[in-house]
């Protein structure tokens, strides 16, 4: 598992970052054991893929941008999956990033009736005869209950590459999603590791969501955070920091290709880099946050669907 920095955070909903720290942190990342960058076109408008291009002008091998939300011709991005545009995205978004092929492009978020049609697999057709991506995917959500998206995605050759949220608390859809992906010869890449900051305890029971995670319903927040109390326990036993077991909890789960980190700082990129140094979890450990999220799940306010 290869970890890919998350270019959003950096884009303005997680406070002001400044402009030469952004691009700064994004090359520092790479020092410190980031393989990749993962960055929309809708994050800042196309600042994402802005301060990409200011840290590697010459380009950089392992890019990962999403088009989807139309950002040019009203006031508040909108979802927009006709082919017409999704062509026309992409191609701007390689114009801010400065190089091509980028290494994938994704379709932002779709709904289940654009994965029904056909217009998202011919753009992504085009995307790639016209040398704008390597490789195409869908990024699947903002909502976790995507499971029959995911299912739809991958019925369709052109889809190569799968982004969904999955961490120990929010195990599913994810995980079915992953193990049927195998088969189809999908590949996966993990986002939310730390669950919006309960799992490195950024979070604190009480507190206020804020940035991203205003974006879930609090009751959410109380039930994840009861749930890593029942956990915290076991993971008690392994070596780590808090953040560090969260993704080697993912790299000992589902085969992946990438999780995407969410960082401001270099103290938090070296904390989360720094997992490759905790050993791979035992089978009952593992099993056991299994069962515990299993038996809390029917009173999980975001209970995704199962089948």
């Amino acid at each position: 598992m290869l970890l890919a920095y998350g270019v959003y955070s950096l884009t303005g909903m997680y406070g002001h970052v400044p402009r030469d720290k952004a691009t700064r942190l994004i090359k520092e990342a790479a020092c410190m054991g980031v393989q990749g960058y993962d960055t929309a076109d809708v994050y800042g408008r196309g600042l994402g893929e802005e301060l990409i291009r200011e840290a590697y002008p010459h380009g950089h091998p392992l890019v990962m941008t999403k088009v989807g939300y139309d950002i040019y011709t009203l006031g508040r991005p909108t979802g927009r999956y006709d082919y017409d545009y999704l062509v026309k995205a992409a191609r701007r978004s390689v114009e801010r990033l400065g190089f091509k092929p980028v290494y994938l492009i994704q379709v932002h978020n779709p709904p289940l009736s654009a994965l029904q049609g056909r217009d998202i697999y011919r753009a992504m057709r085009a995307w790639k005869e016209e040398g704008l991506a390597l490789h195409t995917g869908i990024a699947l959500g903002p909502e976790v209950d995507v499971l029959p998206h995911a299912r739809e995605a991958m019925a369709h050759d052109e889809v190569e590459y799968l982004q969904f949220v999955y961490n120990m608390l929010e195990q599913e859809p994810g995980y079915t999603i992953a193990s049927e992906a195998k088969s189809h010869g999908v590949r996966i890449i993990a986002r939310v590791p730390h669950a919006g900051g309960v799992l490195d305890e950024s979070y604190k029971p009480g507190e206020e969501p804020r940035d991203h995670r205003v974006l879930r319903r609090r009751g959410w927040y109380e039930w994840a955070w009861k749930l890593y109390t029942r956990i915290k326990p076991l993971l008690d036993e392994i070596p780590g920091t808090p953040g560090q077991k969260a993704l080697a909890y993912i790299r000992d789960t589902i085969s992946l290709d990438y999780t995407v980190i969410i960082a401001t700082s270099t103290e938090k990129i070296a904390d989360y880099t720094g997992f490759t140094r905790v050993p791979r979890l035992p089978a009952r450990i593992l099993e056991e946050i299994r069962n515990l999220y299993m038996e809390a799940l029917p009173e999980n306010p975001e209970k995704p669907r199962l089948h």
